[in-house]
């Protein structure tokens, strides 16, 4: 018994063994573990992937969506957009194939368009000067592979927000009204110029905008609230324009007035500057004796409308092109002047004196502060210089002869001249017949120097006793009368300032009348002596030397030549420094010219 439990005892465990044998030889086995990892894998990246290109697409078509829709509402916020906004993100979400549906708010301001019950829209008010579009869009985009997981779609949403405003910008236009734009050249210049100032005004926001014009031609004239504000030497009654000196035209400064505090109180003295005469610088005519004024380009004659002033820092377009429409055309050309003064409106060292004007409202309040400050970022400063014609001459009174009491008198009953000369304390009277005759023929005479200004004194003749061929050689002094031609009963004789000779009479008329009384030495050197004719080969390099000072301010120039001559081209078009600021025009062409600067007067507000 106990032999067989053995050999049963012994089978079962060498059956046990075999077992155990081939479970340890299963469990160390490899064979066929690759392929179930392989298979595992694979669905892990099946996975991804498909998870993948559904962000993938969903990226896709979010992009697609937000850089419609960020051209959408770029176009629809465009001052020069004439659609209503509305219609025109609508218009580029359908063009990119989306459905119109999917925007859920577009907001306008300001708002400009209205819809109609019937759907339609229509444009029902007028640009401030300012458009802000801001509109969203809602897009569900439906998952190949994310279903998987349950997520049948990915939803997202783009909002995109554009404005365009030209911001602050203080403009300068500085226009040619010499002889040569007389006639049709004038009409087109008018009419592009009140378009531009339409154009500006409509695409500014209210008190952003501020414009300046300059007419020039030898001289620009200047306003009379301005002028009175100045610090001026010399005046006659038609002066209204100033004599730059030589250093103004290196910089943009001005300083020619006093600043004074609020309570009157001057806290900065400044500089003084000849104010130009209304004089001729050539003819020998005198005006004086029929009350008159002579006849001179150099600045302007007083007239109804002003037509030759500047505008000085408005807005009103009827104050605007009110003013342009009363330009005319005459005179020599003077861009460096014109130049000048276009930079001295643009500049912060006039701010305290258009502060001063401002308060007497010739400015508007809302302009005191300007010119802002240079350089600013908050102002876009822009010139337009418009030429036709390069640099011509310009005339002046030299001092001492521009300012002050002059040597001449005038006795306004006798119709005389008396002039003084101070070697000899003696007066001659050049309108004032030397030898006389009576009823009698006798012939009575005078000494050609008298004592007195002629109505100062007693006008004593004597009787001629010796007189030959227009001549008295010799004189009875014992016999004399008073002559009722020169009583001084008659009137005071007036001593007359020098920018007053020059408005009555012309150079030559007041060298004639030196030559009369003390001979042609004296006479020649007042003609040498007395007025200076400025050229080209002084004015270019100052219009050179302007325009470099601009770009140091960051002054912007747009030039124009307007059926300019060649050698007036390259300075142009130096002193636009960009040859995109640089136009030339010939015609109606001028119209299309000021409507790009107008465009690119907005593009550099929006990216300033």
């Amino acid at each position: 018994m106990r032999k067989y439990d053995l050999k049963i005892l012994i089978d079962h465990m060498s059956r046990e063994n075999k077992c155990v044998r081939h479970l340890r030889n299963f469990t160390s086995s490899t064979d066929g573990s690759m392929t179930i990892l392989a298979l595992f894998l694979i669905m892990i990246v099946f996975t991804v992937a498909g998870f993948a290109v559904d962000v993938m697409r969903y990226d896709r078509e979010r992009v697609r969506l937000q850089y419609a829709l960020d051209r959408a509402v770029l176009a629809a916020a465009d001052l020069d957009q004439e659609l209503c906004p509305r219609v025109v993100v609508n218009d580029y979400i359908s063009k990119e194939g989306f459905n119109t549906d999917i925007i859920s708010n577009i907001v306008v301001e300001p708002e400009t368009c209205r819809t109609n019950d019937d759907g339609s829209v229509e444009q029902v008010a007028d640009l401030e000067g300012k458009r802000k579009v801001t509109a969203s869009a809602d897009l569900s985009i439906e998952t190949h592979f994310m279903k998987w997981s349950g997520v049948d779609h990915i939803d997202t949403t783009a909002t995109s927000v554009a404005e365009e405003s030209i911001g602050n910008v203080e403009i300068s236009l500085v226009l040619d009204v010499s002889g040569s734009m007389r006639g049709t050249k004038l009409t087109n210049l008018k009419k592009a110029a009140n378009d531009f100032i339409d154009e500006m005004v409509l695409k500014s926001e209210d008190g952003r905008l501020s414009i300046s014009i300059v007419p020039y031609s030898e001289q620009v004239s200047v306003p009379d609230y301005l002028m009175n504000a100045m610090n001026t030497i010399g005046a006659n009654e038609v002066a209204n324009c100033i004599d730059f000196q030589a250093s103004d035209f290196t910089t943009t400064n001005f300083n020619y007035y006093d600043i004074v505090d609020d309570g009157g109180n001057i806290v900065r003295y400044g500089d003084y500057v000849p104010q130009t005469l209304h004089f001729r610088d050539n003819g020998s005519s005198d005006k004086r004796f029929n009350d008159t004024l002579v006849s001179s380009n150099t600045c302007r004659l007083e007239t109804a409308t002003d037509q030759r002033e500047m505008t000085v820092i408005q807005n009103d377009p009827d104050i605007l092109k009110g003013q342009i429409d009363n330009l005319v055309a005459s005179g020599w050309t003077s861009i460096d002047v014109g130049l000048k003064w276009g930079l001295t409106l643009l500049d912060d060292s006039i701010q305290p004196l258009i502060a001063q004007i401002a308060d007497s409202s010739e400015i508007p309040d809302s302009f005191a502060i300007r010119p802002a400050p240079n350089s600013t970022t908050d102002t876009l400063k822009v010139l337009v210089l418009m030429t036709d014609g390069e640099n011509t001459y310009q005339h002046k009174v030299n001092s001492p002869y521009n300012n002050g009491p002059s040597d001449i008198y005038w006795n306004e009953d006798a119709q005389t001249y008396s002039i003084y000369d101070d070697e000899t304390d003696q007066w001659a009277w050049p309108n004032v017949a030397t030898t006389v005759r009576d009823s009698s023929y006798r012939r009575w005479t005078r000494d050609k120097f008298q004592d007195h200004a002629h109505g100062n004194g007693t006008y004593i003749r004597y009787r001629c006793t010796d007189y030959y061929n227009g001549t008295c050689y010799d004189m009875d002094r014992s016999q004399t009368r008073e002559d009722s031609e020169g009583d001084a009963a008659d009137s005071d004789p007036v001593n007359l300032e020098w920018p007053d000779v020059w408005a009555h009479s012309e150079k030559y008329a007041i060298r004639d009348m030196l030559r009369h009384a003390y001979g042609w030495s004296r006479s020649d050197e007042f003609a040498a002596a007395s007025t200076t004719e400025i050229g080209p080969s002084t004015k270019d390099p100052r219009v050179a030397d302007l325009c470099v000072e601009a770009e140091k301010e960051k002054v912007i120039i747009f030039s124009v030549a307007f059926e300019a001559p060649y050698g007036v081209k390259q300075m142009l078009k130096d002193c636009a420094i960009k040859p995109a600021r640089y136009y030339e025009a010939s015609g109606t062409q001028i119209e299309r010219v000021f409507d790009s600067i107008s465009t690119s007067i907005q593009n550099l507000r929006l990216t300033q």
